[in-house]
C-alpha cells in the first residue's frame, strides 16, 4: 500500500495557501451556473425597463450588490440554492412616494405582470425575491438616491418599520476593493524599505487569481454554511462576515495568515463590544449591518461560533502532517477539502513524473529545476 500523499512547498505558509486556494476553486460557482445567473438577471432587467412599464418611467438603474459584485460568492452546500442580490435604483426623490412601501409595491406589481415571475415571486421585508427552483434566489432591492448625503447613499423601503432605511452598496463595494489592495500596498512599502539594502527584485507577475481578502471571505462564508447548516436562521449574514474580515485585514499576502489575523482581531472586538458588537456599513455608517443581533440568541450564536472557529483555526495552523491538516480543514469547510487535497497530490505526482521536483537542503521539496537533488518518480510499487 502506497504512503498517503504529503505535499511540500518552499514553506509552511505556501503549502497551506496552496491547499486553501484549491479549496476556494472548489467553492467557485461553475461557469454554467454563473452564465445562468447572468441570463436570468438580464431577463429581469429587460422586463423592468421595458417600454410601458411603470418602473421604466422612473429610469431605473439595476446593478448587482453583495457577493456577486465583489467576487465572494460560494457554491451552496449540497442541494441548497444560493442568493444573488441586485439593486433597482430609480431616479426619484423618496418624497415623491406616499410611503416607502409604495416603491416596493411598484416593483412587485411589475414582476407579477410576467407570468413566469408571478409564480416564483416572494415578498421579503426589504426586497422582492424570485425563487428559481434548484438554481438560486434573486433578491431585488428597490432604492432611491439619498438626496441629502449623495455619494452613492440610498434609502430603501422597510416593511416592518414602514420607513426608509439607509444603504450604500456601491460605496461598500468600492471600500471592499480598496481593502483587497492592502496586500499590494504592504508589499510595495516593504520593497521601498529594502531597496537601499538589497538588489532590485523583478517586477511582480500579473495576478490572475482572487485577492487574498476575497479568498479569506469565501472560506469564512463556507465555514458559516457548514457550522450553521442545521440552524440557518442563526447564521451570521454574508455582509457582516465580509465587513468584519475587511475591517480587520492587515494586508497579509498569505490567506492562512490573513484568516489568523482576522479571527484574532474579531475575537478581541467581541470582548470589547458592549452590549454587543456593532458592524456598520463603512460607506454609510447609519446602516447597521448587524441589526439582527438585537436578538440576543442571534448574537450569542455568532459569538460562540466565531470563538469556536478561532480555536479550531489555531489548531489547524499548528497541526503537522497533511492527513491531520486535511481532516481539520474538512471539519471547517466540508467535503470540498478532499477534492482540493487530491488535486494537490495529483499535481505533485505530475511534477515527480516530469522530474521537476528537487529536495532542498532543509528537506523540503520545490518545483525549482536547478536546486537540490532530483526526486524519483513515484511508481506506487513501494516507498
Amino acid at each position: 500500500m502506497a504512503a498517503s500523499p504529503i505535499i511540500f512547498t518552499d514553506d509552511t505558509d505556501s503549502q497551506m495557501d496552496d491547499l486553501l486556494r484549491r479549496i476556494c476553486e472548489q467553492l467557485q460557482l461553475s461557469p454554467t451556473r454563473y452564465e445562468q445567473a447572468v441570463d436570468r438577471y438580464e431577463a429581469v432587467c429587460r422586463w423592468l425597463e421595458a417600454d410601458g412599464s411603470l418602473v421604466a418611467s422612473y429610469r431605473p438603474t439595476i446593478y448587482p450588490q453583495g457577493s456577486m459584485r465583489i467576487g465572494t460568492t460560494v457554491r451552496p452546500i449540497r442541494h441548497s440554492e444560493y442568493d444573488l442580490d441586485f439593486v433597482c435604483e430609480i431616479s426619484a426623490h423618496p418624497d415623491s412616494f406616499d410611503s416607502p412601501l409604495q416603491l416596493l409595491n411598484l416593483i412587485i406589481t411589475r414582476l407579477r405582470e410576467h407570468k413566469d415571475y408571478a409564480s416564483i415571486l416572494e415578498v421579503k421585508n426589504r426586497c422582492v425575491r424570485l425563487n428559481y427552483a434548484n438554481e438560486f434566489h434573486m433578491d431585488i432591492l428597490p432604492a432611491c438616491p439619498d438626496g441629502i448625503l449623495g455619494n452613492g447613499c440610498l434609502v430603501v423601503p422597510d416593511q416592518e418599520s414602514r420607513e426608509w432605511k439607509p444603504s450604500n452598496p456601491k460605496g461598500y463595494a468600492n471600500w471592499f476593493e480598496k481593502r483587497c489592495e492592502l496586500a499590494l500596498q504592504v508589499l510595495m512599502a516593504e520593497r521601498a524599505r529594502l531597496l537601499s539594502k538589497a538588489e532590485p527584485i523583478p517586477d511582480q507577475e500579473a495576478a490572475e487569481d482572487k485577492a487574498t481578502l476575497k479568498r479569506a471571505v469565501q472560506l469564512l462564508k463556507r465555514w458559516r454554511d457548514v457550522r450553521y447548516e442545521k440552524q440557518p436562521d442563526l447564521a451570521p449574514i454574508s455582509m457582516v462576515l465580509t465587513t468584519l474580515a475587511a475591517r480587520t485585514y492587515e494586508g497579509q499576502a498569505s490567506v492562512s495568515r490573513a484568516i489568523s489575523g482576522i479571527l484574532d482581531k474579531v475575537v478581541a472586538l467581541i470582548g470589547s463590544g458592549r452590549p454587543r458588537l456593532f458592524v456598520l456599513n463603512p460607506a454609510h455608517e447609519e446602516e447597521d449591518l448587524s441589526e439582527r443581533w438585537k436578538d440576543p440568541e442571534q448574537y450569542e450564536a455568532f459569538v460562540s461560533g466565531i470563538r469556536e472557529l478561532h480555536k479550531l483555526w489555531t489548531n489547524v495552523m499548528t497541526a503537522s502532517g497533511i492527513q491531520n491538516v486535511s481532516k481539520a480543514l474538512e471539519g471547517l469547510f466540508g467535503e470540498q477539502v478532499r477534492f482540493a487535497v487530491a488535486a494537490q497530490a495529483n499535481r505533485l505526482q505530475e511534477l515527480r513524473s516530469e522530474k521537476a521536483l528537487r529536495v532542498k537542503p532543509a528537506g523540503l521539496i520545490t518545483a525549482a529545476p536547478t536546486i537540490g537533488l532530483a526526486v524519483r518518480p513515484n511508481t506506487f510499487h513501494g516507498y
